[in-house]
């Protein structure tokens, strides 16, 4: 409906206006609304964008849009979204393919935005939009509404889909998208509303369901996630109930995915499964499976639930790129830059991707990874909380030493070389006799899948200069002829990291960590990963007097220890 203002410009002028807001919006030069004529099964819409935000390597749009669906709280019926466009969308000579990613159950739209920006580096159109009752969209209690009301949780997945179309609908008026070649994707919750959604709308080409699966009452009875919306179900009159049961069922994948089958023997559904998911059963996954005719084709992460499945987030990133690159035009291939001087993101980058080699990777064959520096960690209070010069060496073939000089509790040793040794005050030094596979069971299976979790979340995240912006802020500075580089979280957290470089720009010699309640200096004195191993490197230190123990004994030690230093990385 037009305005009397806008009448009063004339039509022709009113009509220039609107093309120059469509243009600038759609280059994405400039916020504005933009006007969907095309619009499946419902009238014309409009959307907002709200900010352009620039990136390594692609832009991101804020937009908002209206719900197909209205419902009683007014905030859920606007629906936010953030459009990444690669750099240069504006001037392709043809359209791209485009992905719009669904997030997960809890409402953090961090992997949603991980995955947007690696799509985005490599060159493919991506859009992240918040489901029903999330982020914007939630009452004043927030998603715990949808736990405590089936019925609105019901109504949440059927919005969840129609908010889907509508979303094609506002990707396939972009000039830089190929509505031909337009995807979805989803992890866990998203999984599965991508899985009905895709099902319904034929417009979208490709479909990669991640850590989902079907039988959604199945799944909410085996979750401990969802036992509050269990409880809700269970306590409803049994006519309500068994209705609420039989609406469960319409929402359900299983029910949708006949019409998901034809796309699935021709390549393009795709499944990436936790083989040990402690929340979708393996069953309701081998379950959509089956329904899709994909059957024996799953991607199974093996040893890993749904929550460590983190550890294998680089591998998916880069099968998602794979999976929706097969629809790019052949001339899409991103150009080799030519080496520059690496730049403030790129020297976080390289840091955190140390980080990471040093906590999830095994050293190869005759290659250690070695740690030596001094740290102090002050309380809130700038108390002294504690103070070590700490030397650390691990080996790929089980081999490791760790020696701290602390200030509070004297000198601490121990490691594994050829069996399980310790050192504590100085005077005594206790040797286990060597276990039979030669190898050091400092951390349990469940313990070790937790770090490679945490390896491979820090992994992600330097996959690409783009993904690594969306978590982070990055600045660069000076201090006396140093390179300074500044990395914060973005998520609001009192987390802060400063890397002090050498004038070379080549090491980190100095980092400066801060979180809520504490920080801590840390000076770097060697930090490799994959260096030779030198003769003696993971000799027991000396000491005054040997004494012979049970190894079984220094393991149970050394396992206390080290879990007790995990739960701290893993917080």
């Amino acid at each position: 409906m037009v305005g009397p203002a806008r009448v009063r410009l004339g039509r022709m002028s009113f009509l220039a206006l609107l093309l120059l807001i469509r243009v600038t919006a759609a280059s994405g030069a400039a916020t504005g609304e933009v006007r969907v004529e095309k619009a499946a099964g419902s009238a014309p819409f409009s959307y907002q964008i709200r900010s352009v935000k620039e990136q390594s390597g692609f832009s991101v749009l804020s937009l908002t849009y209206p719900s197909p669906v209205a419902t009683d709280v007014v905030e859920n019926n606007t629906i936010p979204a953030e459009l990444y466009l690669p750099d240069g969308a504006q001037s392709w000579p043809a359209p791209r393919p485009a992905v719009l990613c669904i997030h997960i159950l809890d409402g953090d739209f961090e992997l949603e935005r991980m995955t947007c920006s690696m799509l985005a580096s490599n060159g493919i159109c991506a859009l992240m939009f918040k489901l029903p009752y999330y982020g914007e969209r939630s009452p004043p209690e927030g998603t715990r509404a949808l736990a405590r009301q089936p019925r609105r949780f019901l109504a949440a997945l059927e919005q969840a889909r129609a908010d889907v179309r509508r979303t094609v609908d506002l990707l396939a008026s972009r000039p830089e998208v190929d509505p031909r070649a337009i995807g979805v994707t989803g992890i866990s919750l998203g999984g599965i509303v991508a899985a009905s959604a895709a099902a319904d709308e034929p417009r979208l080409r490709r479909a990669l369901l991640v850590l989902a699966g079907g039988d959604l009452r199945a799944i909410i009875d085996h979750a401990d996630e969802l036992r509050q919306l269990k409880q809700s179900f269970q306590q409803l009159p049994d006519a309500e109930r068994e209705a609420a049961l039989q609406a469960l069922q319409t929402v359900d994948p299983l029910t949708h995915a006949p019409k998901l089958r034809g796309r699935a023997a021709e390549g393009r559904v795709m499944m990436i499964n936790a083989g040990e998911d402690e929340v979708v059963p393996r069953d309701c996954t081998e379950q959509l499976a089956a329904a899709l005719g994909l059957a024996g084709k799953v991607v199974w992460l093996d040893g890993l639930g749904h929550y460590s499945a983190m550890a294998a987030m680089p591998d998916m990133l880069q099968r998602t790129v794979e999976f929706f690159g097969q629809d790019l035009p052949p001339d899409a291939r991103r150009a080799e830059k030519a080496a520059a001087a690496p730049t403030a993101v790129q020297q976080g980058l390289t840091f955190v991707q140390q980080v990471a080699r040093l906590l999830g990777e095994e050293p190869a064959e005759n290659r250690c990874h070695l740690l030596d520096l001094e740290i102090a960690v002050y309380g809130a209070a700038e108390q002294a909380a504690f103070a070590a010069g700490i030397y650390y060496a691990r080996a790929g073939d089980g081999r490791f030493k760790i020696d701290a000089r602390t200030r509070q509790f004297g000198r601490i040793a121990l490691g594994w070389s050829p069996g399980p040794w310790l050192l504590a005050g100085e005077r005594i030094l206790a040797a286990g006799m060597e276990e039979e596979n030669g190898r050091a069971p400092i951390l349990d299976e469940k313990s070790l899948t937790k770090l490679r979790a945490v390896a491979g979340a820090l992994r992600a995240a330097t996959i690409a200069p783009g993904v690594f912006e969306q978590l982070f802020a990055v600045a660069e500075g000076s201090e006396g002829g140093m390179p300074i580089v500044h990395v914060a979280r973005r998520n609001g957290s009192a987390e802060r990291l400063r890397l002090v470089l050498d004038p070379e720009r080549n090491q980190v010699r100095r980092l400066d960590v801060e979180w809520g309640g504490g920080r801590a200096e840390v000076e770097l004195r060697v930090f490799e990963t994959g260096a030779p191993i030198h003769p003696g490197l993971f000799r027991p230190v000396p000491a005054a007097e040997r004494q012979q123990v049970d190894g079984g004994d220094l393991v149970a030690i050394f396992r206390a220890v080290s879990q007790f230093a995990l739960a701290q990385v893993a917080r």
